[in-house]
Protein backbone atom coordinates (compact mmCIF):
# COMPACT_ATOMS: atom_id res chain seq x y z
CA UNK A 1 0.00 0.00 0.00
CA UNK A 2 1.47 3.81 -0.77
CA UNK A 3 0.03 6.88 0.12
CA UNK A 4 0.32 9.67 -2.23
CA UNK A 5 -0.23 13.29 -1.28
CA UNK A 6 -0.16 16.24 -3.85
CA UNK A 7 0.38 19.75 -2.15
CA UNK A 8 0.99 22.97 -3.85
CA UNK A 9 -0.08 26.85 -2.65
CA UNK A 10 -1.41 27.83 -6.21
CA UNK A 11 -4.65 27.30 -7.66
CA UNK A 12 -4.22 26.05 -11.15
CA UNK A 13 -0.89 24.63 -10.54
CA UNK A 14 -2.36 21.60 -11.66
CA UNK A 15 -2.54 19.29 -8.65
CA UNK A 16 -5.67 17.79 -9.24
CA UNK A 17 -5.43 16.88 -12.79
CA UNK A 18 -2.44 15.01 -11.88
CA UNK A 19 -4.01 13.32 -8.92
CA UNK A 20 -6.67 11.96 -11.47
CA UNK A 21 -4.88 11.14 -14.44
CA UNK A 22 -2.56 9.21 -11.69
CA UNK A 23 -5.80 7.58 -10.30
CA UNK A 24 -6.98 6.87 -13.38
CA UNK A 25 -3.79 5.58 -14.86
CA UNK A 26 -3.22 3.31 -11.54
CA UNK A 27 -6.91 1.51 -12.09
CA UNK A 28 -6.86 1.12 -15.52
CA UNK A 29 -3.45 -1.03 -15.05
CA UNK A 30 -5.47 -2.81 -12.05
CA UNK A 31 -4.42 -1.06 -9.28
CA UNK A 32 -7.36 -0.28 -6.54
CA UNK A 33 -7.12 3.31 -5.37
CA UNK A 34 -8.64 5.15 -3.21
CA UNK A 35 -8.46 9.37 -4.03
CA UNK A 36 -9.58 11.35 -0.54
CA UNK A 37 -10.69 14.36 -2.18
CA UNK A 38 -9.37 17.24 0.70
CA UNK A 39 -9.32 19.84 -1.29
CA UNK A 40 -12.22 22.63 -0.68
CA UNK A 41 -12.60 23.04 -4.27
CA UNK A 42 -13.63 19.07 -4.14
CA UNK A 43 -13.35 18.62 -8.22
CA UNK A 44 -12.49 15.06 -8.03
CA UNK A 45 -15.36 14.04 -5.72
CA UNK A 46 -17.39 16.38 -8.50
CA UNK A 47 -15.79 14.56 -11.22
CA UNK A 48 -17.01 10.97 -9.70
CA UNK A 49 -21.08 12.32 -8.94
CA UNK A 50 -21.32 13.45 -12.63
CA UNK A 51 -20.29 10.03 -13.66
CA UNK A 52 -22.47 8.19 -11.02
CA UNK A 53 -25.20 10.66 -11.91
CA UNK A 54 -24.80 9.90 -15.23
CA UNK A 55 -24.80 5.61 -14.48
CA UNK A 56 -21.27 5.47 -15.41
CA UNK A 57 -18.67 3.48 -13.45
CA UNK A 58 -16.40 4.92 -11.34
CA UNK A 59 -13.52 3.31 -11.78
CA UNK A 60 -11.70 4.13 -7.81
CA UNK A 61 -13.48 4.89 -4.55
CA UNK A 62 -13.59 8.78 -3.75
CA UNK A 63 -14.15 10.36 -0.39
CA UNK A 64 -14.86 13.92 0.20
CA UNK A 65 -12.86 16.08 2.48
CA UNK A 66 -12.61 14.27 6.04
CA UNK A 67 -12.31 16.02 9.11
CA UNK A 68 -9.02 16.58 10.83
CA UNK A 69 -9.42 14.19 13.38
CA UNK A 70 -10.57 11.43 11.27
CA UNK A 71 -8.23 11.56 8.23
CA UNK A 72 -5.88 8.96 10.15
CA UNK A 73 -8.19 6.42 11.32
CA UNK A 74 -9.32 6.91 7.48
CA UNK A 75 -6.16 6.51 5.55
CA UNK A 76 -5.81 3.10 7.87
CA UNK A 77 -8.87 1.60 6.77
CA UNK A 78 -8.71 2.23 3.13
CA UNK A 79 -4.90 0.49 3.77
CA UNK A 80 -6.62 -2.57 4.29
CA UNK A 81 -8.25 -2.54 0.83
CA UNK A 82 -6.48 -0.75 -1.92
CA UNK A 83 -3.20 -0.13 -3.22
CA UNK A 84 -2.92 3.05 -3.74
CA UNK A 85 -4.31 6.24 -1.17
CA UNK A 86 -4.21 9.38 -3.21
CA UNK A 87 -4.56 12.87 -1.25
CA UNK A 88 -5.65 15.91 -2.98
CA UNK A 89 -4.69 18.71 -0.54
CA UNK A 90 -5.13 22.22 -0.11
CA UNK A 91 -2.32 24.06 -0.70
CA UNK A 92 -1.57 25.74 2.99
CA UNK A 93 -0.40 24.80 6.23
CA UNK A 94 -2.89 23.12 8.29
CA UNK A 95 -3.76 20.25 10.45
CA UNK A 96 -5.14 18.24 7.58
CA UNK A 97 -1.76 18.51 5.55
CA UNK A 98 0.42 17.89 8.37
CA UNK A 99 -1.40 14.42 9.15
CA UNK A 100 -1.32 13.66 5.68
CA UNK A 101 2.14 14.32 5.14
CA UNK A 102 2.72 12.45 8.19
CA UNK A 103 1.46 9.17 6.03
CA UNK A 104 2.72 9.80 2.66
CA UNK A 105 5.41 7.83 1.43
CA UNK A 106 5.45 10.42 -1.51
CA UNK A 107 4.57 13.76 -1.73
CA UNK A 108 4.10 15.41 -5.00
CA UNK A 109 4.44 19.16 -6.12
CA UNK A 110 3.48 19.98 -9.45
CA UNK A 111 4.93 22.82 -10.66
CA UNK A 112 3.79 25.08 -13.53
CA UNK A 113 6.46 26.48 -15.54
CA UNK A 114 6.83 30.31 -14.20
CA UNK A 115 8.73 32.41 -11.44
CA UNK A 116 5.62 32.62 -9.53
CA UNK A 117 4.75 29.24 -9.67
CA UNK A 118 7.87 28.13 -9.13
CA UNK A 119 8.28 30.54 -5.62
CA UNK A 120 4.74 28.78 -4.32
CA UNK A 121 5.84 25.60 -5.23
CA UNK A 122 9.01 26.22 -3.36
CA UNK A 123 6.93 27.18 -0.22
CA UNK A 124 5.42 23.46 -0.67
CA UNK A 125 8.66 22.03 -0.23
CA UNK A 126 9.14 24.34 2.41
CA UNK A 127 6.09 22.67 4.06
CA UNK A 128 7.83 19.19 3.57
CA UNK A 129 10.87 19.84 5.24
CA UNK A 130 8.95 21.08 8.22
CA UNK A 131 6.92 18.34 8.57
CA UNK A 132 9.87 15.74 8.20
CA UNK A 133 11.81 18.07 11.01
CA UNK A 134 8.69 17.54 13.42
CA UNK A 135 8.72 13.80 12.81
CA UNK A 136 12.42 13.75 13.01
CA UNK A 137 12.26 11.44 9.18
CA UNK A 138 12.53 12.09 5.72
CA UNK A 139 9.49 12.72 3.95
CA UNK A 140 9.66 11.53 -0.02
CA UNK A 141 9.12 13.88 -2.21
CA UNK A 142 9.16 14.83 -6.00
CA UNK A 143 8.65 18.33 -8.43
CA UNK A 144 6.63 17.44 -11.36
CA UNK A 145 6.47 19.41 -14.16
CA UNK A 146 2.86 20.24 -14.99
CA UNK A 147 0.52 22.21 -17.51
CA UNK A 148 3.83 22.78 -19.93
CA UNK A 149 3.84 23.50 -23.59
CA UNK A 150 4.31 19.88 -25.18
CA UNK A 151 6.87 21.49 -28.02
CA UNK A 152 8.87 24.42 -27.16
CA UNK A 153 10.38 25.42 -23.71
CA UNK A 154 10.45 29.01 -22.74
CA UNK A 155 13.48 30.47 -21.97
CA UNK A 156 11.81 30.94 -18.01
CA UNK A 157 10.69 27.17 -18.08
CA UNK A 158 14.88 26.87 -19.18
CA UNK A 159 15.73 29.29 -16.11
CA UNK A 160 13.20 27.90 -13.58
CA UNK A 161 14.86 23.67 -14.91
CA UNK A 162 18.50 25.01 -13.92
CA UNK A 163 17.79 26.40 -10.63
CA UNK A 164 15.98 23.60 -9.32
CA UNK A 165 19.28 21.39 -10.54
CA UNK A 166 21.77 23.44 -9.24
CA UNK A 167 19.66 23.53 -5.53
CA UNK A 168 19.69 19.99 -6.44
CA UNK A 169 15.73 19.36 -5.71
CA UNK A 170 14.40 15.75 -6.84
CA UNK A 171 12.36 16.21 -9.54
CA UNK A 172 11.02 13.75 -11.58
CA UNK A 173 12.13 13.35 -15.28
CA UNK A 174 8.43 13.31 -17.38
CA UNK A 175 5.95 15.72 -16.27
CA UNK A 176 1.99 16.59 -17.59
CA UNK A 177 2.01 18.51 -21.08
CA UNK A 178 -0.58 21.03 -21.31
CA UNK A 179 -3.07 18.84 -23.62
CA UNK A 180 -7.04 19.06 -24.09
CA UNK A 181 -7.54 15.40 -23.11
CA UNK A 182 -6.72 16.39 -19.56
CA UNK A 183 -8.90 19.32 -19.77
CA UNK A 184 -11.78 16.51 -21.18
CA UNK A 185 -11.74 13.91 -18.81
CA UNK A 186 -12.95 17.08 -16.56
CA UNK A 187 -15.52 18.38 -19.02
CA UNK A 188 -17.18 15.31 -20.16
CA UNK A 189 -16.34 13.12 -16.51
CA UNK A 190 -14.58 10.66 -18.45
CA UNK A 191 -11.09 8.47 -18.73
CA UNK A 192 -8.51 9.12 -20.98
CA UNK A 193 -9.80 5.49 -22.94
CA UNK A 194 -13.26 6.89 -23.37
CA UNK A 195 -12.91 9.93 -25.21
CA UNK A 196 -12.47 10.37 -29.02
CA UNK A 197 -10.37 11.57 -31.19
CA UNK A 198 -13.22 13.01 -33.06
CA UNK A 199 -13.72 15.30 -29.86
CA UNK A 200 -10.30 15.78 -28.40
CA UNK A 201 -7.35 16.19 -30.38
CA UNK A 202 -3.81 14.77 -29.44
CA UNK A 203 -5.54 12.05 -27.62
CA UNK A 204 -2.52 9.55 -28.18
CA UNK A 205 -0.13 11.65 -26.81
CA UNK A 206 -2.07 12.31 -23.97
CA UNK A 207 -2.40 8.34 -23.21
CA UNK A 208 1.36 8.23 -23.57
CA UNK A 209 2.33 10.93 -21.48
CA UNK A 210 -0.29 9.36 -18.80
CA UNK A 211 1.36 6.24 -18.26
CA UNK A 212 4.79 6.92 -18.88
CA UNK A 213 4.44 9.44 -15.77
CA UNK A 214 2.47 7.00 -13.55
CA UNK A 215 5.16 4.66 -14.43
CA UNK A 216 7.73 7.29 -13.00
CA UNK A 217 5.91 7.51 -10.22
CA UNK A 218 5.93 3.77 -9.09
CA UNK A 219 9.93 3.81 -9.81
CA UNK A 220 9.90 6.97 -7.39
CA UNK A 221 7.77 4.71 -5.11
CA UNK A 222 10.25 2.28 -5.29
CA UNK A 223 13.17 3.99 -5.29
CA UNK A 224 12.55 5.80 -1.78
CA UNK A 225 10.92 2.58 0.04
CA UNK A 226 13.34 -0.15 -1.89
CA UNK A 227 10.29 -2.46 -2.68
Amino acid sequence: MAVISFANPKGGSGKTTLALVLALELSRNGGKVAVIDADPNAVIVGWSRNRSASGTDVPFLTLPRPKETELISTIGELAKQYDFILIDLEGTASRLLSRAFARSHLVLIPLNPSPIDARLAADAVRLVYEESEALERQIPYRIVYSRYPATVKTKSFKRIAEEIRKEELPTLRGGLVERAAFRDIFEFAATLDELSEETTSGLFRARDNAHELAQEIINALKEEHKI
